[in-house]
């Protein structure tokens, strides 16, 4: 007798593997395009699912581990700031001399100013004003970038006395110079001295903030000396191998005590702080809640696959008689789970690449949104991003296969021909695993929903607060800044202001114009202040909001003066210096006594300002307070007595229809001077939305998540409402005999209605009780992000259970309906 098990050898058992698989494959392409409707809802539906979890994966990934573009080892860098015990910033560069030189746990130190102001010219053309960054020579190279043309800084660039030299930005280079080959060497004058132009840096490197050229730091005299700097210096550092954050922290905290105990003047409770790029750009809870972010996703994300894993769970049960049969034939119970997977493997393959284009289109669109010229991020969909799609797709067809799986593998534990006869219907384990994918994803909606309300609720505290401002929309309002040429003294630029003031107050439709250097709610540099007789140190004493207000300032924004009078035309630069204070400076320093005739004078630069005499009281205008909870003390003082800035903002109080004043007023100012740029140009309601760029680090990020968690709650509401529809008309479908012998004994509409109501509201009772207590703990993750509002308010929390029990019934009545058409001697005959 031959011995045939010898015969089959591992390379026929490969064979027969890629035969067995191959017939899988065919049967499963043939069942998914013959099931049409449910093919293309579960490759949409995953589609969906998966592009959003990898779009918040790889912006994710930018905000918190990628740092600056093109930067080596962003996560050894650490950004070392000094602050004082009333929080005002920033380090002096005499303390970061002193820490490049004592501290070992760094590789290197380089220290970095914000952008300042500086005027080019090339050759014979005309002078542009642009903005530089001053960093110190050794700044690039302890990043790991150079320039792709030319040289980088060396030391000798910044010594006192050495010849101006600048590196360019890749995309100034081609904007301002046409991407000249030759550029480096080429002569320009910067501020009215020689300079050279050594080198470009690569495309897309910006550091710290998107501006056009980088140049050397050259210490002077003011800028050596000891005390906090006001001019927004950063150190950057990069930290040693082995050496970890807190060992450096406690290394210059260490330093700073030295240099507290040598120079007690000036370095007394100076404390050192150290920050990531993500906690510099996004807060100190910068990881906690773009971590929040992300798990979001996974909750649309299992909201998804637990509709897919109901859907295939049905469409399941509706091939049970072709499932049987194979059983009956000899096929095993995981050669048909097998069957199963494929064909969710099929349909995550077919949903995997539309979802990595939706998520390169996403990328793209959401940085272009939120660009800012003060966050720069690395937004990239690399082999990492794809690496990490597949794997959520494989996370996925587990998912959605498992309790589809755990039908088929019961039809292994009895009788195949018998289970042919009754399969077609849920048995209760079926409706039970079907009710709590059910109740499992509303859940997980009512925890999205909670959260989205409750950071929406903290954006309309924010863009909704009391402003102290009347009718912000028929103010129209824009920003001016004065070119260097020609506007080089304070005389010349005070005549421009004063022509573009009567220029716009002659406009038809201008009840009254005036000029300020900002606006309310903005942000106006804080200066320290002394009240005659009142005995003031000048180094501890608490900053005061300061404003340059012209005549008419407060009619405009219909904040009425309390006491005193206002501005007038005879408040000039010869005049008696006169402010004004608002309602919460007159009654911090003041008490109960009225501020006017009191004498006061500003501190700002170092040196004292003339002493002035408080004329009035002023209602709270909001200002320089980021969260806009506050009404802070505000020190008003006349336009026309402060030296003429480069910047002012024009303000003007217009009839109802504005459209036609901002078009006049543009046209206006191109008249007077074509060359001077118009921005922030709108009504003053626009300028109150949120702006990124204006609030503090820890809520700078508020207006996106806001954003996201909307969507991801409508989308999570959508899908697991969705899921329970179709779970109900299936369910509706099953039990087709069931309703029929019911309406033939007497049954009625109602009581038909009520039946499938009270079968899909059981889960969702569930899910709601699981999902808001799941609620009160995750909303304490969202604390650092809310304003104006409770973690747990009441408010949030019974609006989404009024929406969620709202579409649920709505979701019931669908299928309801239809189990109400039945017609008992259609679905009795058909029994």
């Amino acid at each position: 007798m031959t011995d045939f098990t010898h015969t089959y050898t591992p390379s026929a058992r490969a064979a027969s593997f890629v035969d067995g698989l191959l017939f899988d494959l065919r049967l499963a392409i043939r069942g998914l395009v013959r099931d049409r409707g449910f093919t293309l809802a579960a490759v949409a539906m995953l589609a969906i699912a998966l592009a959003l979890n990898t779009t918040v994966f790889a912006v994710m990934d930018a905000m918190l581990f990628r740092g600056y573009p093109g930067v080596v080892r962003n996560d050894r860098l650490l950004y070392l700031q000094e602050r004082d015990a009333a929080g005002r910033c920033c380090v002096a560069y005499a303390d970061f001399e002193d820490w490049r030189r004592e501290a070992r746990s760094f590789a290197g130190l380089a220290y970095v100013a914000t952008n300042s102001p500086i005027t080019m010219r090339v050759g014979d053309g005309r002078a542009a004003d642009l903005f530089a960054i001053r960093v110190s020579p050794n700044a690039f190279g302890l990043l790991g970038v150079s320039p792709v043309l030319g040289r980088d800084f060396v030391v000798t660039d910044g010594e006192p006395g050495a010849p101006q030299v600048a590196l360019l930005n890749h995309r100034f280079w081609v904007s301002r110079f046409g991407a000249r080959p030759d550029i480096v060497g080429t002569a320009v004058e910067i501020n009215g001295a020689p300079a050279t132009i050594i080198g470009v840096m690569a495309e897309g490197f910006d550091f710290p903030m998107r501006e056009s050229l980088w140049m050397p730091l050259v210490p002077t005299p003011e800028l050596l000396q000891r005390g906090l700097s006001s001019a927004g210096f950063t150190v950057v550092a990069r930290l040693r191998d082995g050496v970890s954050r807190e060992e450096a922290r406690a290394e210059l905290e260490t330093i700073n005590r030295q240099l507290a105990a040598a120079y007690p003047t000036t370095n007394r409770e100076l404390v050192p702080t150290v920050a990531s790029h993500s906690e510099t750009m996004s807060g100190r809870n910068a990881r906690l809640i773009w971590g929040s972010t992300w798990i979001a996703a996974w909750f649309v994300f299992l909201i998804a696959c637990g509709n897919l894993a109901n859907l295939t769970m049905m469409r399941t049960v509706g091939r049970w008689h072709e499932f049987s049969t194979r059983a009956a034939l000899g096929a095993g119970h995981r050669r048909l789970a097998w069957q199963v997977a494929i064909d969710n493997a099929i349909v995550a393959v077919t949903a995997a690449p539309i979802a990595w284009w939706i998520t390169n289109w996403s990328v793209r669109q959401w940085a272009a949104i939120t660009a800012s010229i003060y966050q720069i991020l690395d937004y990239r969909v690399d082999a990492g991003t794809l690496m990490y799609l597949g794997a959520v797709t494989v996370l996925a067809v587990l998912v959605m296969s498992a309790a589809p799986l755990v039908r088929v593998w019961e039809l292994g534990r009895r009788n195949p021909l018998t289970a042919t006869t009754r399969g077609a219907t849920q048995d209760p384990r079926s409706r039970r695993m079907a009710a709590t994918l059910i109740a499992c994803q509303m859940a997980l909606a009512v925890v999205l929903l909670c959260g989205a309300g409750l950071l929406v609720r903290s954006l309309a505290a924010i863009v909704g607060a009391e402003t102290g401002v009347s009718d912000p929309s028929g103010v129209v309002v824009g920003s001016l800044r004065l070119p260097s040429v020609g506007y080089s003294t304070a005389e010349t630029r005070r005549e421009y202001f004063e022509r573009i003031e009567q220029r716009l107050s002659a406009l038809p439709g201008v009840a009254r114009a005036t000029l300020a250097s900002t606006i309310p709610v903005r942000y106006s540099p804080p200066r320290t202040f002394e009240i005659d007789g009142v005995s003031t140190d000048h180094d501890t004493a608490p900053p005061v909001t300061t404003v340059a207000t012209g005549p008419g300032y407060f009619e405009i924004v219909g904040a009425p003066v309390l006491s005193g009078r206002d501005f007038d035309r005879h408040d000039g630069p010869s005049s008696l210096p006169v402010a004004l204070v608002n309602e919460s400076f007159a009654t911090r320093y003041f008490d109960n006594e009225s501020p006017i005739g009191k004498r006061m004078r500003i501190v700002g630069g170092g040196r004292l300002g003339d002493w002035r005499v408080v004329v009035g009281v002023v209602s709270n205008i909001l200002q320089s307070d980021p969260l806009r909870q506050t009404f802070k003390p505000i020190v008003y003082v006349p336009f026309g007595q402060q030296p003429a800035p480069q910047t002012a903002y024009f303000m003007l109080r217009t009839t109802p229809s504005s459209a036609e004043i901002v078009s006049s007023a543009r046209s206006e100012i191109r008249g007077v001077d074509a060359d001077v740029p118009l921005a922030s140009f709108g009504t003053l309601a626009d300028s109150f939305a949120f702006d990124r760029d204006f609030m503090d680090a820890e809520h700078s990020e508020l207006g996106k998540h806001a954003t996201v968690a909307r969507i991801f709650g409508a989308i999570a509401l959508l899908l697991a409402a969705g899921g329970l529809i179709a779970v109900l008309a299936h369910a509706v479908g099953q039990r087709t005999t069931e309703v029929g012998v019911r309406k033939a004994v007497g049954a009625t509409d109602g009581h038909i209605r009520r039946l499938v109501v009270r079968d899909g509201m059981r889960p969702v009772a569930l899910g709601l009780a699981a999902g808001f207590g799941v609620s009160v703990a995750v909303a304490r993750i969202l604390q650092s992000q809310l304003v104006g509002v409770s973690p747990y308010d009441p408010a949030t929390f019974a609006a989404v259970a009024v929406t969620m029990v709202a579409v649920a019934l709505l979701a019931c009545d669908v299928p309801a309906r239809r189990a109400m058409r039945v017609d008992p001697v259609v679905a009795l005959r058909h029994e």
